[in-house]
């Protein structure tokens, strides 16, 4: 399998230049499935991401009592019930992400997902728990497919331990990709992007200020809204991650302490970095 740094100048290359005349519409249209009573702040931080990093129109499907809490934190979001009719949320998005915060009980709404959703998906956290149960049906999708796992839920998919994914990280990415026929975020230092064809995308950027909770669920929000503008999955997702590194990169050289590095600190910073590094 080729190893491949996604570079600066690689980010900027592929960087979709926005029409002055466009509309919200054109920017993506995404959806994301994500919250519970007990975890508001997953769906609130994907969906800010979401934002920050230029997606049109965000909608969020949630529970009700967790809506207004998200509101306050995203106001240019719209929002769906969990309850309410899957497919009235999925018609016309152009992207759709799943998985922060829900809760291990939603695994019938992944497998609709996967079966069922037509345009790139990304299923991070509560998402994965049980996906390796869905492996005939990942098989059979067309669609991309998008998994953004951390070292322990990759264990779990692949039928290892830890320690077995800690020492060979490349391989196992590259394995369940080219099986599965998905695109697998693993990670972690020097997060890695492996693609359904074996090529394997590592990423540079990011310090251990990430390694707190809520940064997957802004990671899985980025990546969501970088599909949405994109024509092509793995500059899209390449992208998304090294940005999201750069961020809290950024963060940490304005002075930030790593300790003090938060998931909505990290939110904060994607304008500045994309200001830093596009304009």
């Amino acid at each position: 399998m080729s190893e491949i740094i996604w570079t600066e100048s690689q980010v900027i290359e592929h960087w979709p230049k926005r029409n002055p005349a466009s509309h919200k519409g054109d920017h993506g249209k995404v959806g994301i499935i994500a919250g519970s009573e007990t975890m508001p702040g997953a769906a609130a931080l994907c969906a800010a991401a979401a934002v920050q990093s230029g997606a049109g129109l965000t909608s969020i499907n949630t529970v009700r009592s967790v809506i207004p809490v998200v509101a306050a934190y995203v106001p240019e979001a719209t929002f769906y019930h969990r309850d309410d009719d899957l497919n009235e949320f999925l018609n016309d998005k152009d992207a759709v992400a799943a998985g922060p915060g829900i809760g291990r009980l939603s695994d019938d709404v992944i497998e609709d997902l996967i079966a069922n959703f037509e345009g790139p998906l990304v299923i991070d956290a509560d998402g994965l728990y049980r996906l390796n149960r869905h492996e005939g049906t990942i098989k059979k999708r067309t669609a991309p497919l998008i998994i953004t796992p951390h070292t322990g839920e990759m264990a779990r998919i692949i039928g290892e331990d830890v320690e077995y994914v800690n020492a060979n990280r490349s391989e196992a990415a590259g394995n369940l990709a080219t099986d599965y026929g998905i695109f697998v975020v693993l990670k972690g230092q020097n997060t890695i992007v492996a693609d359904p064809d074996g090529a394997l995308w590592i990423n540079p950027t990011g310090n251990a200020g990430l390694a707190k909770g809520g940064s997957g669920d802004v990671l899985t929000g980025m990546i969501l809204a970088f599909l949405g503008r994109y024509k092509a999955v793995q500059p899209a997702v390449s992208s998304a991650v090294y940005m999201h590194g750069y961020a809290a990169d950024c963060l940490v050289k304005q002075g930030e302490a790593i300790e003090s590095v938060t998931a909505s600190k990290v939110i904060q910073s994607i304008s500045a970095s994309f200001s830093n590094l596009i304009n």
